[in-house]
């Protein structure tokens, strides 16, 4: 059995042209809502947790096995635990500039199965939230979506008390500012542009994954969200993806052992933007800073989860962002570190410093 989560906004959040409706009016495949444009009024993510008897993360259309896992209010509603849910159709929008994949999300408890459709989820990884308060035309809709959970929005950020390289030596994160310096992978220096954090409970997408002593040169425990992204090294990886170095977010650690989620109490999330998409060392581990994608919203200061989190970032130019090295999808790592096994028994990924 699988569980995991997806953010969504409720359809009470926000409005639809001419008059339209979420709800599966066409064989529950979403294209009465091409041509319309759908603005989304509020922030108010909801996390749903679910749940998968058959042991797959991906949230798709007519999968009997994804229930809710407990009772949850989704836009407004109260749904018991182990009702069944699903990913109804796929649509496009656009702000006419950036594009935004999302989700029709089904609690399926009505007759037909597609007449009500609850809200919508974002895919799109870090930062993959829609804009608020702009309109946004669907220009395509698709039946049958099937997404990889990993694959929706998340928050990217280490936690309070995390040692990162500095010129000045190990610093702590809740320290560092606008204007400060930290070392890179290269051996330069970079400023740090940008530096904030915030507050969240440890449960579900919140949970920090803490990568334990020993493990990727990690020289104390160190706790990450669960998609932000570590930098792997390896010979293997080479062989596999074309790169000697490749970004795998940190769940995917705790899919092959390497790393544990740290479930309950409350947890601060920081973050550093740097000049550009650059490795830096935390707590002795190769990772990220902060990654602006190039659908990064533009206008307002709530147009993503990243925003949501951080409103300061309202308007950064995403250009300068590029990913410094590939970045594998949960499949793709899975891959990576079996092989890595296979030749490497000892599995010096669990040892290096």
């Amino acid at each position: 059995m699988a569980n995991y989560s997806i953010f969504t906004l409720g359809e009470s959040q926000m409005t639809i042209s001419g008059g339209g409706q979420l709800d599966g009016v066409t064989q529950g495949d979403g294209s009465h809502l091409v041509g319309l444009s759908i603005t989304l009024n509020s922030d108010a993510w909801q996390e749903v947790q679910i749940r998968d008897g058959g042991s797959d993360t991906d949230f798709r259309d007519n999968d009997g096995n994804q229930r809710l896992d407990g009772d949850q209010a989704i836009d407004g509603v109260i749904y018991s635990d182990n009702t069944r849910i699903e990913a109804e159709y796929g649509l496009t929008l656009t702000d006419g500039v950036n594009f935004y994949q999302v989700v029709g999300v089904n609690v399926n408890n009505s007759s037909p199965s597609f007449g009500t459709i609850e809200g919508l989820a974002f895919v799109g990884g870090p930062g993959g939230f829609p804009p608020v308060g702009v309109p946004l035309t669907v220009v395509n809709a698709q039946e049958g979506p099937n997404f990889e959970s990993s694959e929706y929005a998340t928050p990217i950020c280490f936690v309070r008390g995390t040692l990162i390289d500095t010129p000045s030596g190990l610093r702590q994160i809740e320290t560092l500012d606008a204007g400060d310096r930290v070392w890179t992978e290269t051996g330069r220096m970079a400023r740090v542009k940008w530096a904030g954090g915030r507050a969240a409970i440890a449960v579900g997408r919140f949970a920090p994954v803490e990568i334990p002593l020993g493990v990727l040169g990690a020289n104390r425990p160190l706790r990450v969200s669960q998609q932000h992204r570590i930098l792997i090294s390896h010979p293997v990886a080479e062989l596999l993806f074309g790169s000697p170095k490749t970004w795998v977010p940190a769940l995917y650690l705790v899919d092959a052992g390497l790393a544990r989620l740290a479930q309950g109490g409350g947890v601060e999330f920081f973050h550093l933007l740097l000049e550009t998409h650059d490795v830096i060392q935390a707590n002795g581990v190769a990772t990220e800073s902060l990654y602006i994608p190039d659908a990064f919203p533009q206008t307002s200061a709530t147009t993503s989860e990243t925003l949501h989190f951080f409103p300061e970032l309202a308007g950064i130019d995403p250009a300068p962002y590029r990913l410094t090295y590939p970045n594998l999808k949960r499949h793709e790592a899975a891959i990576l570190f079996r092989e890595i096994a296979k030749i490497d028994p000892d599995n010096s990924l669990r040892h290096s410093a």
